[in-house]
């Protein structure tokens, strides 16, 4: 990917490869129906457990706003370990708090 970032010239967008309201998709054969729709898919293999249903929940969305202070906008797949990462690493505290 950082050679592909490197090789564009211009900006460079990844998103998830689903259609609103559909599944999180694991593994690029998942969303083959959108690759007539796509100049380009990177297979950097399965996305997690693709037999665990929490990995289908899509991406964990935290709101970052607020100095020092986080909140959680969508749970998501990575809670968890994510919430973990910014109070341990970072000291950041939920915004409720």
């Amino acid at each position: 990917m950082r050679d592909l970032a490197r090789a564009c010239p211009g900006p460079l967008a990844l998103t998830s490869a689903n259609i609103s309201s559909q599944g999180s998709t694991l593994t690029v054969l998942e969303f083959q129906d959108l690759w007539p729709q796509l100049s380009l898919v990177v297979d950097g293999g399965p996305i997690g457990d693709i037999q665990s249903p929490e990995c289908r929940l899509g991406s964990t969305v935290v709101d970052l706003s607020v100095s020092g202070k986080f909140s959680i906008i969508r749970p998501g797949c990575a809670l968890t370990p994510t919430v973990e990462i910014l109070k341990k690493k970072y000291g950041l505290v939920p915004e409720s708090s």
